[in-house]
């Protein structure tokens, strides 16, 4: 293709965002698109450059102000893209982008409004949307905006013959994997585990980082791992449990489902749209623990074969609407301004 994106984000985890981030650039380069990730400043995010370096995707730093971003963007030549992730990176970006006269593409991919000087940002990125072509990962996202295109998450597909299997035939192991921040509830996973203490045959596992890290209980049945590489996180859990208060397409389900994992989650942003209850997974009414707990008993007496069928309807909408496919039509139409 006649033209090249730089993917820019101000990233200082690894999350959905960081996850969203690595697909596209497998995505594009697949389609012989070159591209690279151009990071705002170096917050030291040591667990998503390494992920970058084993996925050989390039990457550079500026030095975290506008003037050094506007230095950058002038070397670029006529061709280039910039496509924005991230509030920071899309306010900047735009800005930048109009002095340079780049095409600037964003994706928006939060759904909570968010607290203090959060909120203030969000609101400034959904200000500066007029300036760049828009992306929103999901419906929800999209109706806070004028002028946005649904393009939902993606995600690379491993062709495997894997069926459902208890990581350890004794035990369910039951995940939350993500952000540890509020809307994320990583709380609420942590009062089920307490509340199921007595039941010997679940085990519970937190995968992630963020400001609620501290708050995780010391429990016998509630094991904290922290970053980890991804593939780790799908060989230590049979179910992933999504209970969040706000979300908008989360990059765990779709790993999830790919990996074949059960899916247990709160009736949140587009994640309806396909977990379906009894037919790609279970959906809770509301996202507190006693309503977790009541899904995942439901769970331990679900015979195998429904439990299999289940899993196979969600992978089989995976590979329908999720396989990268359809976005990257999408992509290449704002990317080109066709």
């Amino acid at each position: 293709m006649d033209y090249n994106v730089v993917l820019f984000v101000d990233s200082s985890m690894l999350g959905g965002i960081e996850t969203h981030l690595v697909e596209l650039s497998k995505l594009l380069t697949q389609n012989r698109i070159s591209n690279n990730i151009m990071f705002y400043e170096d917050h030291k995010n040591q667990a998503f450059y390494a992920l970058l370096n084993k996925e050989n995707i390039r990457y550079e730093f500026l030095k975290g102000n506008l003037s050094s971003l506007l230095k950058k963007l002038k070397t670029f030549d006529s061709k280039t893209v910039v496509h924005t992730h991230g509030y920071k990176a899309g306010i900047f970006g735009r800005l930048a982008c109009k002095v340079t006269k780049h095409r600037c593409i964003s994706t928006y991919h939060a759904g909570e409004a968010g607290t203090g000087k959060l909120k203030i940002y969000n609101k400034l990125d959904k200000l500066l949307s007029p300036l760049s072509t828009n992306f929103a990962v999901s419906e929800q996202i999209k109706a806070s905006l004028k002028n946005a295109t649904l393009l939902e998450n993606f995600i690379a597909i491993n062709s495997s013959n894997s069926h459902f299997n208890r990581c350890d035939n004794k035990t369910l192991n039951i995940g939350f994997v993500g952000r540890l921040s509020f809307e994320k509830g990583p709380d609420i996973f942590c009062r089920l585990a307490e509340s199921m203490q007595q039941d010997l045959d679940i085990k519970f596992h937190i995968f992630g980082d963020g400001p609620l890290k501290g708050e995780v209980p010391n429990l016998h049945n509630l094991q904290y791992h922290g970053l980890v590489e991804r593939n780790d996180i799908w060989s230590k859990i049979d179910v992933l449990l999504i209970c969040s208060r706000e979300e908008g397409l989360p990059m765990a389900l779709l790993e999830a489902i790919s990996e074949q994992k059960f899916i247990i989650s709160s009736a949140v942003g587009a994640i309806p749209s396909i977990i379906k209850h009894d037919e790609t997974g279970f959906l809770m009414l509301e996202a507190n623990a006693q309503h977790c707990q009541y899904q995942v008993e439901k769970l331990l007496l679900l015979p195998e074969e429904q439990t299999k069928r289940i899993i196979n309807n969600a992978y089989n909408i995976l590979e329908e609407r999720f396989s990268g496919k359809q976005q990257f039509l999408l992509l290449q139409k704002a990317y080109t301004g066709t």
